[in-house]
């Protein structure tokens, strides 16, 4: 297969459809254009977004890289030039109809890879409410950054107290896909966000101590917790921390390609007039399926 019929758009009617008979997963790149401090371009989470599809659909042919969905939720991050925001409706609504139009193309097994922060909330809506108008496909979605590989390649070698925006993480990923665009000169640490014992985040998970509770949800106006647009410490980034991230995300893209290709698509039951003895019959665990 060349590299390039991996892009759903660079292929033909004919070759698409060919791609839908054979069941193939079409990976959805889902992002944002904002600020990214004084040493990033705009573009971070679709470039690294794209990456990860792109790199996962490179090591599974069943697999083609849909035209990203690239604005994102920005209303908290306009104190900075650069950012481009789109209601948080328009967005699910885009969301669906782009999901809607493959699978009435043929296609059954849609996977959204966000690489916003921000977009989390709309990816589980865009996810629930086309696998509601789709009963006939399956629909899944996860944030690439918050994958357990990806935690578990990148937190050994973190060496800054957490991974937020424009931060170790996101640096070191761009630095890894396209170095001549960061300017290393111009990177800062900024810790000026309030963490609190309910009051803190990290992008692959990592808690600020082992007695952490479990974080609020919670975006304030994102310039009352930075100076600079960043949060965390892009300085300790290097190329190969980066790399080491986007190819475990990329690896376990590919891995949850091949589980979604296996799953059966089971058509919704309705159990308004079901015997219920019966449901608690079928409910006891026969082993794991």
């Amino acid at each position: 297969m060349r590299t390039d019929e991996i892009y759903y758009e660079r292929l033909t009617w004919p070759k698409i459809r060919e791609a839908a008979a054979a069941d193939k997963v079409v990976i959805i790149p889902f992002a944002s254009i904002e600020q990214h401090g004084p040493h990033l371009p705009v573009d971070v989470d679709l470039r690294l977004a794209s990456e990860v599809c792109v790199r996962a659909a490179k090591r599974n042919p069943n697999s083609l890289v849909m035209t990203p969905l690239a604005f994102g939720f920005e209303a908290h991050h306009m104190a900075w030039p650069g950012t481009i925001d789109v209601d948080w409706d328009l967005l699910v609504k885009y969301g669906v109809c782009v999901v809607s139009s493959l699978i009435r193309g043929g296609f059954k097994r849609i996977l959204i890879i966000n690489g916003h922060g921000s977009n989390r909330p709309l990816l589980d809506l865009i996810v629930r409410l086309s696998q509601i108008k789709h009963p006939e496909a399956l629909v899944a979605g996860q944030s690439w950054f918050a994958l357990g590989a990806v935690a578990k390649a990148f937190q050994p070698l973190q060496e800054s107290e957490h991974t937020s925006h424009a931060c170790e993480l996101e640096t070191a990923a761009y630095l890894a896909i396209d170095p001549d665009r960061v300017d290393m000169e111009q990177a800062v640490a900024d810790y000026s966000f309030r963490r609190g014992p309910h009051f803190w985040s990290d992008l692959t998970g990592r808690r600020p101590d082992p007695d952490s509770t479990v974080p609020l949800v919670v975006m304030e106006y994102f310039a009352t917790g930075s100076a600079t647009g960043v949060r965390g410490d892009p300085t300790k980034a290097t190329a190969e921390k980066g790399e080491a991230a986007l190819e475990a995300a990329a690896n376990e893209v590919s891995e949850i390609i091949d589980e979604i290709r296996q799953r059966e698509i089971l058509p919704p039951p309705d159990y308004r007039d079901a015997d219920v003895e019966e449901l608690k019959r079928r409910a006891r665990p026969t082993g794991r399926r």
